[in-house]
C-alpha cells in the first residue's frame, strides 16, 4: 500500500488505558504525514480527532463472567468494524491491548487483507503462552512496552519490538505534594495512606470495604494519619452506595497520579495502578479480590507465581501481594504498618522499586510505535 497520500488507520481500542495509549500514537502518527483514524474510541481518541464507529463503552467488560452479559454488543461491534474496514479501506488496522476482542477481530481484518499492527502486547505470558506462536499468524509487527516480551514473541515467530512503557510518558502527579496535603488536609509531616481500589465498580465494591476496614485499624494507633481514596471517573454513584464505608477516609477524583506519588505507602488494585505507584517509588501492597467464578477460571490458565506488574517486571517481590482469600483487614494493615512507622522499613522498599524504572527505560513509546508503523505503510 506504497504511495503517497493520506494514510488511513483501523483503531481498536477497547477500555480507558488503551484509549489514552492510542491517542498518543494517533498524536504521534499525525507529526509524520497526513492521516485518518476511526474505529473503537473513547474520549482521548475522539480528543485526538479518531472518527468513532463503535463507542469503546460497547467492549469494556470485567472478567470472564462480564463478557457474557455483552455479547450481543460484542458482537454487533464485531460485524461494525468489519464493515467499517470495507468502506474505509485502512493502510492498516491499529489494534491496541485488549485480546479477548482483537484476537478475534484481527484474525478477520487480516484475512480482507488488512495489515496488523498489534501496540501493547496482550500478556500471554500470564495465560496460554501458546497464543505467542498463533499471533504469528495474522499480526505484521508487534509493538512491545516489557522488555522481556521482545525476545519472547520473537521465539514464537512474531515480529516484535521494544519501544519503551506508556506510562513513562507524562507520569507526573497532578498536583505537587503542598499542594496535595492542603486539598486534603494532612499536616505537615503526617503520614498519608494512598487507598486506590480499581476503576471498575465491581473493582469498587471488592476492595473499597477492606482497605477502609484496614485504615480504621491503622488510625486506631496513628491519629495524624490521612486516609485519601483515589476514586476513579464515573464511580461516583457506586461510592454513594458504599458511602458508610469510608468513615475517615478522604475521596478525591481527578488526583490519582498524586495519591500514587506523594502517599507514604498504598493499598492498590492490580492493574495499571501499581506499576505507576512503582515508578513513584511508592511502596505499595498489591491487592486483588473477584467473583468466585472468574477466580476459579483465573487459577486455571493464568501460570505466573505473581500478578502485580512491578513484580513481573522486576522478576522478583518488590510489592507485596493479597490476592482473594489472603485479602482481609487484618493483614492489609499488618502489611502496611511497617512503612508507615519505620523510614529505614520504607527506605527499603522504595530501593526494590526502583528496579521497575530501570527495567522499562526511557520515555517515548508512542512516538517509536508511531514511527514503525508509519514504516509499515510507507
Amino acid at each position: 500500500m506504497g504511495g503517497s497520500g493520506e494514510r488511513r488507520f483501523l483503531i481498536v481500542a477497547g477500555e480507558a488505558s488503551g484509549d489514552a495509549h492510542a491517542a498518543r500514537l494517533l498524536t504521534a502518527l499525525s507529526g509524520l504525514g497526513p492521516c485518518r483514524a476511526c474505529g473503537v474510541a473513547g474520549p482521548a481518541l475522539l480528543a485526538a480527532g479518531a472518527g468513532r464507529a463503535v463507542p469503546m463503552e460497547d467492549l469494556a467488560v470485567l472478567g470472564f463472567s462480564g463478557v457474557v452479559a455483552r455479547l450481543p454488543r460484542i458482537w454487533s461491534a464485531y460485524r461494525r468494524l468489519l464493515a467499517e474496514a470495507r468502506t474505509f479501506r485502512p493502510h492498516a488496522a491499529l489494534l491496541v491491548d485488549s485480546p479477548g476482542f482483537n484476537f478475534r477481530i484481527g484474525p478477520a481484518l487480516r484475512r480482507l487483507g488488512v495489515p496488523i499492527f498489534y501496540y501493547i502486547a496482550p500478556q500471554v505470558w500470564a495465560w496460554h503462552p501458546e497464543r505467542a506462536a498463533q499471533m504469528a499468524r495474522w499480526v505484521d509487527r508487534l509493538a512491545v512496552i516489557f522488555p522481556f516480551e521482545e525476545a519472547l514473541f520473537r521465539d514464537a515467530g512474531v515480529q516484535a519490538r521494544f519501544i519503551g512503557h506508556p506510562l513513562l510518558e507524562g507520569l507526573d502527579p497532578e498536583a505537587d505534594a503542598a499542594a496535595f496535603r492542603a486539598e486534603i488536609g494532612a499536616a505537615a509531616g503526617a503520614p498519608i495512606l494512598g487507598l486506590l481500589p480499581g476503576s471498575r465498580p465491581q473493582e469498587l465494591r471488592a476492595h473499597a470495604p477492606v482497605m477502609a476496614g484496614a485504615a480504621r485499624r491503622l488510625r486506631a494507633s496513628r491519629p495524624d494519619l490521612a486516609v485519601v481514596l483515589a476514586l476513579a471517573p464515573g464511580l461516583e454513584r457506586e461510592a454513594r452506595r458504599l458511602r458508610s464505608v469510608f468513615d475517615g477516609v478522604r475521596l478525591v477524583t481527578g488526583r490519582t497520579r498524586a495519591v500514587e506519588a506523594h502517599a507514604t505507602c498504598c493499598a492498590v488494585a492490580s492493574g495499571t495502578a501499581t506499576l505507576e505507584t512503582a515508578l513513584f517509588g511508592t511502596p505499595e501492597v498489591i491487592v486483588y479480590r473477584t467473583g468466585w467464578l472468574n477466580y476459579e477460571i483465573a487459577r486455571r490458565v493464568v501460570t505466573l507465581a505473581r500478578i502485580g506488574l512491578p513484580n513481573i517486571v522486576a522478576g522478583a517481590e518488590v510489592a507485596p501481594e493479597l490476592l482473594q482469600g489472603d485479602l482481609s483487614v487484618e493483614r492489609l494493615a499488618a502489611t502496611l504498618a511497617p512503612w508507615l512507622d519505620d523510614p529505614g522499613a520504607r527506605e527499603r522498599q522504595c530501593e526494590l522499586l526502583a528496579a521497575v524504572r530501570a527495567r522499562l527505560g526511557g520515555p517515548g513509546a508512542a512516538r517509536r510505535a508511531a514511527e514503525w508503523l508509519w514504516e509499515m505503510v510507507a
